[in-house]
């Protein structure tokens, strides 16, 4: 757990005995009033719930500047009339040189909610978000329609799927149902985090498909990690250069086997005709069968410009044309291609744009994440940006560097008397620093120890 989490309290409830000398307001005088009445002989104390009208919960401790201070924790006492009075334990929560104030009615020992607060100083958490949210993203169309950035990106979207003859009006036969379609939004960013471009991806609802009626087969090969590895090494080695290359709404371009039918997308329903739906002549994102259909679509054009398909790899192609080869390395829509020649690549680069609605983006410089250098010294790879948001989840972006990613010495054991911390976020960071080894095989030992513990994880291997 982070430094500065609160600890939960769980909600609890007591029932004091009554004795012939309780005085407490709503207890019973003497103990055979409490035998006829057991129902009004008892004063609840319990946690108030978050919900509460005037007893909001406040977390039990909360660390700051290195220093424990505990929180009061607010409780309810209801007496057998009905009324509730919220109060706080003063236990050590009063602050050093302030005078302690008696309530002027209540128990003994206890304080007004409202004196707590007036007291009480306000701490500052180092590390009180784990998640990261898309604040500036729309999540509906609503939210959308009204920027014209956004509307402007669907206009886009959706002109590529009429220019690409997506789909046709049509009625709803029998038997057959509607798959709903939804807005997607994401801001396109590059390694410094600046927005470059609005992106709105017009999505199906695939969940509903039914396996044997709506799709059939849904694999789709891609490029192995190690694959794209081996492509930057070769080409470093043979001083060749390496371009990018990124296809529009390349599902749009799989052609369906299956019949399929989708509602209208919203905001964009025909005039007269909002009671019919789409049947789909090619491929929609969503769909469980469009990254097949796609890659399919993408193997049948290359090897028809020549190439041929690596057996072991069949998401890396080579063209040979005398004693050099043209390698094309594919990721869903994102090819890399390198040759020794720079007038073949753009020979290719023609040849793909003959066929598909193409992006050229350069000389490869970002690639999944990874920030790639090309020099006349060689290739350098870096995921400075992906660094920066692990730290910013983990709430470290100014921690001081370490000599060493793992410590000295350090033993680690499964039946460590370790407090254990929270699994979920626990696995979360691991997960980010496994795809950190790609670039900082440095790392690995120390990674892959902290993996030991992926069940149950314990504080001796989290952040401090």
């Amino acid at each position: 757990m982070a430094q500065g989490e609160a600890e939960s309290e769980s909600v609890f409830t007591v029932h004091y005995p009554t004795t012939e000398a309780d005085t407490r307001p709503g207890v019973a005088a003497s103990a055979a009033e409490a035998e006829k009445s057991a129902e009004n002989s008892a004063v609840a104390v319990s946690a108030p719930d978050s919900g509460q009208i005037g007893a909001p919960m406040l977390p039990a401790k909360s660390r700051s500047a290195g220093c424990d201070a505990e929180i009061p924790l607010p409780i309810s006492l209801s007496t057998p009339s009905g009324d509730t009075t919220t109060y706080a334990s003063t236990g050590s929560s009063r602050t050093e040189g302030t005078p302690q104030t008696e309530p002027s009615h209540g128990p003994q020992g206890k304080r007004l909610l409202r004196e707590v607060y007036d007291e009480t100083e306000p701490t500052k958490r180092e590390h009180s978000n784990f998640c990261l949210l898309g604040q500036e993203e729309p999540s509906s169309f609503k939210e959308a329609e009204k920027s014209k950035d956004w509307q402007q990106a669907m206009k886009e979207e959706m002109s590529s799927i009429v220019d690409n003859g997506t789909w046709s009006l049509s009625d709803l036969p029998k038997g057959h149902k509607a798959i709903d379609l939804k807005w997607v939004y994401k801001l396109k960013k590059d390694s410094d985090g600046a927005v470059v471009k609005h992106k709105a991806r017009l999505v199906a609802k695939g969940y509903v498909q039914r396996q044997g009626i709506d799709y059939e087969e849904v694999f789709a090969p891609i490029a192995r990690m190690e694959t794209v590895r081996l492509i930057l090494a070769l080409a470093a080695q043979k001083g060749w250069e390496i371009h990018h290359m990124d296809v529009k709404s390349a599902f749009l371009n799989g052609e369906l086997e299956e019949e399929v039918y989708v509602s209208q997308p919203p905001g964009f329903e025909h005039r007269g005709s909002k009671h019919k739906v789409l049947r789909l002549k090619k491929a929609l994102y969503g769909l469980k069968q469009a990254p097949r259909a796609w890659n399919a679509k993408l193997d049948k054009t290359l090897l028809a410009l020549g190439f041929e398909k690596c057996p072991a790899e069949h998401a890396l192609y080579k063209r040979t044309v005398g004693n050099s080869s043209l390698l094309v390395g594919v990721y869903v829509d994102d090819l890399i291609i390198t040759r020794e020649k720079i007038t073949e690549i753009t020979a290719f680069k023609e040849q793909m744009k003959k066929m598909f609605n193409m992006s050229d983006l350069g000389l490869l410089s970002y690639y999944l994440g990874i920030e790639v250098k090309q020099t006349s010294e060689g290739i350098f790879l870096g995921q400075t940006g992906y660094v920066t948001k692990i730290l910013k989840k983990c709430g470290m972006e100014n921690c001081n560097p370490a000599a060493a990613p793992f410590e000295h010495k350090l033993k680690l054991s499964k039946h460590s008397k370790s407090p254990s911390v929270n699994a979920t976020d626990y696995r979360s960071v691991v997960g980010s620093l496994r795809y950190l080894i790609h670039t900082r095989p440095d790392i690995s030992y120390a990674v892959e120890w902290s993996a030991v513990l992926w069940r149950i994880p314990q504080k001796n291997t989290w952040w401090q």
